[in-house]
């Protein structure tokens, strides 16, 4: 009956986010923050953007000269109807133009980057690498780059789960030419500090709790959370290919390498043939959206849900007029992040998602649900790692059921603000944070008939689903210089347990008190563009709770505080 409630709540929460863009505009706009870059003229369809505001650039009026100084007016969207294409100029951050042209083609994108951007065509990609990017020919393969492409392929906070769609889009706008291979490369990272009101308990979301001793409130390292080079090949008019070898120093200690092959997936579509697309390989699973606007904490909703691939995913797709509709299949067992079913050498696992646009005066609004067949939160075994699973001893007394994943998602987009609110919850309790004794047994108030079977689902009297609620805001000022400072405010608020109070094993006189009801993150952050190679930023982030994910009944507690400050760098090629 409580399951029925909350998935009552769920679908009247989807049908109301559906109901409040019906007086939009189902026209011009690009699927999840890519939209032209004037909102005065409408437009029959969709069109490809790629960044330019959003990287800290802005977009000058068509001249018949080039390059030009600086025009007066801005650039005026051309619609997917007009016969010649007029050109629109990129200003570089010393002050010059640079020409891109603005003919269009007949669908858009989802992503980060060109949240602000202008049209771009194949001819405008062309001047463009000259301008920005580098290329060479050899053997009739272009070799390239683009700090553009690298930004959207290699984001770690947005775009999380669009990159699919954002190769398939740059492939038909000509920002990835045909028979080419684009290099990129990015590295995130800076200084970390933080204070905590516990001993040892640093609860600051994408990182581990085991870089200081447990007997430290203060903490304070450089790190590099992620540094990635990025592969993107091009060929023929219906293959794409991309790898992403990555590095790491925020792994899982002694049981996962610092270095990885995060990406290899081959992509097989062409939008401007046909809106249906597939993907086969080792990639995120298309599940959800969980971006987040810090510039370098996840929310807590990426953290507990981001689903990321270890074995091949076969993902089927469809876009076109903003709707986006996507299945995923791959096998069971642990994969690197939140999916894993019982059985690894079985299709055992699948995802499904959708997304629809819509496009408002200034800005669009999308929403968006997702569905992840099984989960980590399956079973009250909390190893961590593939290497945890294969040699640690499971509990005495197993706890162990299929739990699925659902989320949904609003987001509005504009020029100058963006803001989304997202909702994930398991559709069962996780079997771990039910009060139980240190071999697995439930304790009897948490047993419908505590003489009947403690591994039995219909039996356990505990009905507080894993959920977390993510709102966020952000404001993008056009400064003096043409470029757009960044400020966001991202909260989250996540529910685990309930009131109960237990005590660790790990304490052998028994005072130790565990909690592990709900925690809360709360960001304050600001990014500058000093080029589109590299971003600088900070943020303040405020912890209450820790509730890891490794043996949480012995170590968690939801009163714990912790203040944070990063400052940091975003940099590509």
């Amino acid at each position: 009956m409580k399951l029925r409630t909350k998935l009552s709540m769920f679908a009247g929460a989807a049908v109301l986010a559906v109901a409040l863009p019906v007086t939009a505009s189902h026209n011009d706009s690009n699927l999840r923050g890519y939209f032209p870059a004037q909102y005065g003229s409408a437009a029959s369809q969709y069109v490809y953007s790629q960044p330019a505001q959003s990287q800290g650039y802005t977009v000058a009026s068509p001249t018949q000269s080039y390059p030009v100084a600086a025009p007066s007016q801005p650039a005026q969207h051309q619609t997917a109807s007009m016969q010649q294409a007029q050109p629109v100029y990129y200003q570089m951050p010393d002050g010059s133009y640079t020409y891109v042209s603005s003919e269009t083609n007949s669908q858009g994108l989802r992503g980060l980057a060109a949240a602000h951007g202008v049209t771009y065509s194949r001819e405008a990609a062309n001047r463009f690498h000259s301008d920005i990017g580098r290329h060479m020919n050899v053997g009739g393969v272009t070799i390239q780059t683009n700090p553009f492409h690298t930004a959207d392929m290699l984001d770690w906070q947005e775009n999380t789960t669009g990159k699919t769609l954002t190769l398939l889009v740059n492939r038909a706008t000509g920002v990835l030419p045909e028979n080419s291979l684009t290099l990129g490369a990015g590295v995130k990272g800076g200084f970390m500090w933080q204070k905590t009101s516990a001993p040892g308990q640093f609860p600051i979301l994408s990182r581990f709790p085991f870089l200081s001793p447990n007997t430290d409130t203060e903490s304070g390292v450089f790190a590099i959370n992620n540094a990635a080079l990025s592969f993107t090949g091009a060929f023929g008019d219906w293959t794409t290919v991309y790898m992403q070898p990555e590095y790491s120093e925020t792994e899982y200690p002694g049981e996962q390498e610092e270095f990885q092959m995060r990406k290899a997936f081959v992509v097989l579509g062409n939008l401007k043939k046909m809106p249906f697309y597939a993907a086969f390989g080792r990639k995120t699973i298309d599940f959800g959206n969980f971006d987040g606007y810090n510039p370098f904490t996840h929310t807590e909703a990426q953290h507990y849900f981001w689903a990321v691939s270890d074995q091949p995913v076969l993902e089927l797709g469809y876009y076109k007029d903003g709707l986006k509709i996507t299945g995923s299949a791959f096998s069971g067992g642990r994969q690197l992040r939140v999916a894993y079913a019982e059985e690894e050498n079985n299709i055992q696992n699948y995802a499904f998602n959708i997304e629809k646009e819509f496009l408002m005066d200034k800005g669009a609004f999308t929403v968006g649900a997702g569905y992840l067949h099984d989960s980590i939160y399956r079973n009250n075994w909390t190893a961590h790692t593939f290497r945890g699973i294969q040699t640690g001893n499971p509990p005495a007394n197993f706890i162990q059921y299929r739990n699925s994943v659902v989320t949904a998602f609003a987001e509005y987009n504009s020029d100058f603000f963006d803001a989304m609110v997202e909702y994930s919850t398991t559709l069962e309790p996780w079997a771990a944070a039910i009060p139980q004794t240190p071999d697995g047994t439930p304790l009897p108030q948490y047993l419908n008939d505590p003489t009947g079977s403690t591994t039995d689902l219909e039996n356990i009297n505990f009905d507080q689903n894993l959920e977390v609620l993510v709102a966020q805001a952000r404001i993008k000022p056009m400064l003096p210089n043409g470029k757009r400072l960044a400020i966001s405010a991202v909260g989250s608020w996540g529910n685990i347990g309930d009131d109960f109070e237990g005590r660790s094993i790990l304490d052998p006189t028994g005072q130790r008190v565990t909690s592990w009801k709900s925690n809360q993150q709360h960001v304050l952050g600001i990014e500058y563009p000093i080029s589109p190679y590299l971003e600088v930023g900070a943020e303040y982030v405020y912890n209450k709770g820790f509730i890891p994910f490794v043996n949480p009944q012995n170590v968690s507690n939801e009163d714990t505080e912790a203040h944070a400050i990063n400052i940091g760098l975003k940099a590509r090629f």
